[in-house]
């Protein structure tokens, strides 16, 4: 999904792939017998963002379990270590595509001069309904677990795919809470997300697909790097395209460019307001090597303004599926 221009954390609105059961858990209902492990990117120290899952089917419902996934969840770190977190999955399609997930997460330090505990739960329901997918998630608060730090306000996002003709259309609402900073009384306000797009996927071979896609995304209280930022709005407009194509049977090569044709970010400074735009490429590429029913999928990543830089490591960011 990252070299392909895609969410690399809950995957694709129009295109299918193991990861868009984050966004939608009834999408493993289209291929719910496989094991996965994510093996995390060149930068993890400790294995903190490995992750994997093992999902299977019996006569009328589809499951599965994930461990350390880190796709949701807003309980953070102690200063022993990272929380434990698991997801469960479940689904069918007997009488309706439906799916649910839900997710836990603990984190506990307790000694003689510290008192570091916390926990969450998250979940996610979807369903194919008069055509369209449909998805709501809700992320538990969680509170601070390190002095200094801050408690974290619940999470929500809802959304909907629609297929019309050749193209997928979509759009997703998302609310992340926020808390005040330290010594204030009030809490911020969430920062808020809405993406509105259309995506298409052409088969131009029996080797190759080329895809294109583009959508709104105006957001509120977020800063230019993502981050919470009081007085900050954006609204930007990016274009994704890019090809898949099988180089023989077992080499798939895949890659992506995505841009913004236009972009502006507006921050409050007192009684002013300042605005900024500028050059946001995102490259992408990637690589399959397929043995049978086993695939090792691996990107090219931290592509900077659209050029691989030097640091950047071929096949990192790797992660290997058995379909059964």
């Amino acid at each position: 999904m990252q070299a392909l221009g895609q969410g690399a954390t809950f995957g694709s609105y129009y295109m299918q792939d193991t990861r868009n059961i984050w966004r939608m858990p009834h999408a493993m209902n289209a291929n719910s017998n496989f094991v996965i492990t994510e093996w995390g990117d060149q930068d993890a120290t400790n294995g903190e963002n490995a992750e994997g899952g093992f999902f299977n089917s019996t006569s009328s419902l589809n499951y599965g379990i994930y461990l350390n996934a880190d796709a949701l969840g807003n309980v953070q770190a102690s200063s022993a270590g990272n929380p434990n977190r698991f997801d469960v999955f479940v689904g069918g399609n007997t009488n309706m595509n439906w799916g649910a997930r839900l997710g836990y997460q603990t984190v506990t330090n307790k000694t003689a001069a510290l008192d570091e505990d916390a926990s969450g739960f998250d979940f996610t329901v979807s369903a194919e309904l008069s055509g369209a997918n449909v998805w709501l998630s809700y992320v538990s608060a969680a509170d601070a677990t390190i002095a200094n730090s801050r408690d974290q306000n619940a999470d929500m996002a809802l959304g909907a795919t629609y297929m019309m003709n050749d193209y997928t259309l979509f759009g997703e609402y998302t609310s992340e809470g926020n808390q005040a900073a330290l010594g204030a009384t009030t809490e911020d306000e969430a920062s808020t997300r809405i993406t509105l797009g259309a995506g298409r996927s052409m088969a131009m071979s029996d080797s190759a697909t080329v895809f294109y896609d583009a959508k709104l995304v105006s957001t509120s209280h977020y800063a230019a790097n993502g981050t919470y930022s009081k007085d900050a709005s954006s609204m930007s407009l990016p274009v994704t395209f890019g090809v898949e194509a099988k180089a023989n049977s077992w080499l798939t090569l895949r890659a992506s460019i995505s841009q913004p044709i236009y972009s502006n970010q507006e921050v409050k400074n007192g009684n002013d307001t300042e605005e900024s735009s500028s050059r946001s490429t995102t490259l992408g590429v990637g690589a399959s090597l397929t043995y049978g029913n086993l695939q090792l999928d691996g990107t090219v990543s931290n592509a900077d303004q659209g050029t691989l830089g030097a640091s950047n490591d071929v096949i990192s960011n790797v992660s290997m599926t058995y379909v059964f």
